[in-house]
């Protein structure tokens, strides 16, 4: 589903698509275009990204391509139709979703269940590679190729030609699909799904899109709806005059638009315009109102919005300058809220200021506060007045100063990376402008601006726009709880009115803190550097046994991937301790460091490209994250700072307890939060390491305790550190040296924790129930087999495989046959870390009363593969997708980060990289039978449902 409304972009997007903007500068008269592109959208004073090729065929379809060469020998294919939830007429709710699930189910020239099974001959997986997706306002379909083959191209928009005109929609086909459709709709039935509905029916009542999301009669128009209602609907939309198709990747354009032209020119418009829906109207002088939205899985969420006239803003430098100080204005509001959250008292967990437009239709600004548990009056009174000490006392040069450098970065690192990005983003900005009208611009030219506009702002500047954007009409506050609010609106509107009659102060203006943490001692000596020729990759020791291992890389320019692994992790963490690890991946970067609160820390890192904290994994301790080579000295100093002097401090963990109730109140929300939560206890008997502990035993965990149990591996345990990218490896290898080099002697090798390597797979066998207190009618069905740890490298590829296989199975047998699931699921899990253990298992999410179908399926699912080998055509399907998959990611940094990051600590994993592909190719259907035979019997399945608790009683 995409995202509920196009608020201003993120930062990283205004280097693609530049944003509309709340509100028009008075007095300022709107120029003319200069120019417009092929698809209409107008050229001002800001310069296209002139590497897009853009054209309109004769019949009206609009079409861009672009050459890129990231990841090389790919391309991705978007097509985009102007349909969507909003264009459904009161029996054709859920239509066009419906119509997307049948572009897989038939045309003209592919029989039903032909192109998936034709995709993933050529190597797309379905899900990953292929896919499709339906919003409020439109249709996209979606094709990563694996590979950048003419045939390839060839049969791609072959298939976009059938979903544009030749789907037939049969009859039997579509009451095929109807399950699958329910099955979806059932998965996606959340508290907030049904918190977001209420929502939208709150601040919006008289518009189509509070009216179409997740409308009530959807499930039973999609039970009885004709297949030749989904025709109409169908034919209505799906015209060239009303599509996108964008293809960027390694290509030649001029080929391209040979093929595209050759492909699509028969495709016939039609003579009469679409006619086109009203949006509907928000009442802007409704006045103050409130609402409360119960349930009790949600978090306590307040919303505090307010709305204008849309007034449209196109791509020209004005606006951009517009929308920076409007942006700038929001992130220091928002870094206020941050600080007030970090707070040892604090009332809320998060909060955030958003402003955009609704649908083109309204000026939409958005307060949204997340309350600690039971306190939303308290989270009301923050927004109320964080957003109304923004509007009547501006900002600081210290807050400015601080997001001016942390937007430099973001500006300057896209346009560094400008050349480097990715096929997939850029086909999805460039598909986006369809809809906006907006340019699609590069990041270079978006730092230019920023560059030319930056050093005349000022805070007054800042506060003039903010106070605009932020000046609408009359709140509305949208408040959701675990239990009614007695008195409902009044109630909440009493609060609103409290809040506003506090009077509030101007900000703080905060003082430059300097970065504590530059000496670590007499730079680390290198007593070993070795070249890993086959591989192209450096190994370094340093005397203290700190390990270093570099690969140079032109796949991201001007990035840097970095991993840090420490120690042990979990295994060094005794048994009724382990919730001290999910604190420590939660928390430690929020403890700030001993001469650093967290808050002191955004301010100095500001502007710089650094993460916080560290990762607690099954086997070791881990920071990993991507940066730059001027950051990445500091990156060192920061991670090298939390080993050796971690805060601690009580913000860590009176923010830890307050994460954790709504943590927990999700943990039945749905069959899924209990597999997640339950499951992995019933499958080990219980084992603490496995699961999340109790709600009880994670409140217990303290500072002392946490501290205690990290020491001894934060002071002594082996480190080794992995830099991939576009790197100068003598700068690396002196950032590493004074810091982590320096540090006292680590051991040198990794401790065996052979008793804490031992776990025992059930040897129950009776079949469990567990409940959920979600939707009655959500279901989960799991059939888990035991099997073994991965040391055996052939039989690990083996039982992975044989996953991919019968996950194709489960597809075709639940999906299309039955019609029972929307996305069945089948994987192998066999453990690097613990003796011995592993599990291959079968997820389906389904309605209640098909548990014991889906069974019986399952069953014979795995007999089947027991018995006879596969067939060619079904061992290819599941291959191929890997292999492309494994040749695509070696063009890919973190790929090598995976290899590289312990290379010298596991040195004998490493072998694994080199004959992976050699392994995959090795299996044969016999090897599969072999390898389902050995594990997949039924004697050892233990068959699991996750059902409504109140149906567990008449089980």
């Amino acid at each position: 589903m995409k995202t509920m409304m196009r608020v201003l972009a993120p930062l990283p997007l205004l280097a693609l698509t530049l944003p509309c903007v709340a509100q028009a500068e008075t007095g300022v008269e709107q120029e003319q275009a200069a120019a417009t592109n092929a698809w209409g959208n107008a050229i001002y004073d800001i310069a296209p990204d002139g590497r897009v090729e853009y054209g309109v065929l004769d019949n009206g379809l609009r079409y861009a391509i672009l050459q890129n060469e990231r990841p090389e020998e790919t391309v991705v294919i978007r097509f985009g139709f102007d349909v969507g939830w909003v264009d459904e007429e009161d029996d054709e709710l859920g239509l066009a979703h419906f119509i997307e699930h049948m572009a897989f189910n038939g045309s003209t020239n592919i029989p039903e269940g032909e192109m998936i099974k034709l995709l993933e001959r050529e190597g797309l997986a379905f899900g990953a590679d292929t896919n499709a997706s339906t919003g409020f306002e439109d249709t996209i379909y979606r094709l990563d190729l694996p590979r950048n083959d003419p045939e390839l191209l060839d049969t791609a928009l072959m298939l976009m030609r059938e979903t544009a005109s030749e789907l037939t929609i049969a009859e039997d086909a579509v009451d095929r699909e109807r399950g699958v459709i329910q099955s979806e709709t059932r998965t996606r039935n959340n508290y907030s799904i049904r918190r977001l509905r209420d929502y939208l029916q709150f601040i919006a009542p008289e518009t189509r899109y509070s009216a179409r999301f997740r409308a009530e009669g959807t499930v039973e128009n999609i039970d009885a709806a004709p297949a030749q209602r989904l025709r109409d609907l169908y034919g209505r939309y799906y015209r060239p005059d009303n599509a996108a198709l964008v293809i960027v990747g390694d290509v030649d354009p001029a080929l391209v638009r040979e093929k595209l032209v050759e492909t699509f020119a028969d495709w016939e418009a039609q003579p009469d315009a679409i006619e086109r829906i009203e949006g509907g109207t928000i009442d802007l002088d409704r006045g103050t109102a409130a609402a409360n939205f119960v349930d009790p899985d949600v978090e306590h969420i307040v919303v505090i919005d307010r709305f204008a006239p849309h007034d449209r803003r196109e791509s020209r430098q004005a606006d951009f300058k517009r929308s920076l100080l409007s942006s700038l204005g929001r992130a220091m509001v928002n870094r206020r809220l941050e600080k007030i959250a970090n707070a040892p008292d604090a009332p809320i967990i998060s909060g955030g200021i958003s402003s955009g437009d609704f649908f083109d239709l309204y000026d939409q600004s958005t307060m949204t506060v997340q309350a600690k548990e039971g306190e939303w009056e308290k989270a009301l009174q923050v927004g109320e007045q964080e957003w109304r000490r923004a509007i009547e006392h501006g900002f600081t040069d210290a807050e400015l100063a601080e997001q001016v450098a942390n937007f430099t970065r973001v500006y300057r690192t896209a346009a560094e990376q400008q050349d480097t990005r990715r096929s997939g983003s850029l086909a999805g900005g460039i598909l986006s402008t369809a809809k906006t009208g907006r340019l699609f611009v590069t990041p270079q030219t978006s730092w230019q601006l920023f560059q030319d506009m930056i050093g005349e702002v000022t805070p007054e500047a800042v506060a003039e726009v903010f106070r605009e954007d932020y000046a609408l009409s009359a709140p509305l506050v949208h408040v959701s709880t675990k239990q009614a609010i007695e008195g409902g609106e009044s109630a909440i509107l009493s609060v609103l009115d409290a809040s506003r009659a506090v009077p509030v102060e101007a900000p703080q203006g905060g003082e430059t803190v300097e970065f504590a943490y530059t000496d670590f001692g007499t730079p680390g000596s290198i007593v070993a550097d070795e070249t890993v020729e086959d591989l192209g990759f450096r190994q370094i020791r340093f005397a203290n046994n700190v390990r270093l291992n570099l690969k140079a890389t032109d796949f991201e320019k001007g990035r840097v991937r970095f991993n840090i692994r420490i120690g042990s992790g979990l295994l060094s963490i005794p048994d009724d301790a382990v919730g001290t690890g999910m604190f420590i991946s939660t928390s430690l970067d929020s403890g700030g460091l001993g001469k650093h609160s967290y808050d002191e820390l955004r301010q100095i890192m500001a502007g710089r490209d650094v993460s916080n904290g560290l990762s607690t994994q099954s086997d070791q301790f881990r920071v990993g994250g991507a940066t730059t080579m001027a950051d990445l000295p500091l990156q060192m100093e920061l991670t090298t700072a939390y080993l050796t002097d971690p805060g601690f401090r009580e913000e860590a963990l009176t923010r830890w307890q307050a994460l954790l109730p709504p943590f927990f109140a999700r943990a039945d929300a749905t069959p899924q939060g209990v597999a997640q939560f339950e499951l992995p206890q019933v499958i080990t008997d219980g084992d603490p390491r496995f699961g999340i502990p109790s709600e009880a035993a994670l409140n217990a965990i303290t500072l002392e305790q946490a501290r205690a149990l990290t020491s001894a591996q934060f002071a002594s345990a082996p480190i080794e550190i992995s830099v991939v990218g576009e790197i100068d490896e003598e700068a690396v290898i002196a950032a590493v040296a004074r810091t982590f080099g320096a540090l006292p002697e680590r051991a040198e090798t990794l401790q065996p924790f052979i008793e804490e390597r031992q776990v025992s797979f059930t040897s129950r066998k009776a079949p469990v129930t567990l409940s959920h207190a979600g939707a009655e009618d959500q279901a989960l069905a799991q059939v888990y087999w035991p099997t073994t740890d991965d040391d055996d490298a052939q039989e690990e590829a083996t039982m992975r495989l044989l996953a991919s296989v019968m996950r194709l199975q489960l597809l075709e047998e639940i999906r299309e046959n039955l019609g029972a699931s929307y996305s069945p699921g089948a994987n192998s899990a066999m453990s690097d870390t613990y003796d011995g253990f592993g599990s291959f298992s079968a997820s389906v999410v389904i309605a209640p009363e098909d548990a014991e179908t889906v069974f019986e399926t399952i069953d014979a699912i795995a007999a089947g593969l027991r018995d006879a080998p596969v067939d060619d055509d079904l061992l290819e399907r599941a291959r191929k997708p890997m292999l492309e998959q494994l040749a695509k990611s070696r063009r890919e940094n973190s790929y090598w980060l995976g290899m590289l990051s312990e290379s010298q600590l596991r040195a004998e994993r490493l072998g694994r990289y080199r004959d992976y592909e050699e392994r995959l190719l090795a299996i044969s259907p016999d090897m599969l039978r072999e390898a389902a035979a050995k594990y997949l019997r039924d004697d050892e399945a233990l068959r699991i449902r996750i059902i409504h608790q109140s149906l567990v009683d008449t089980e």
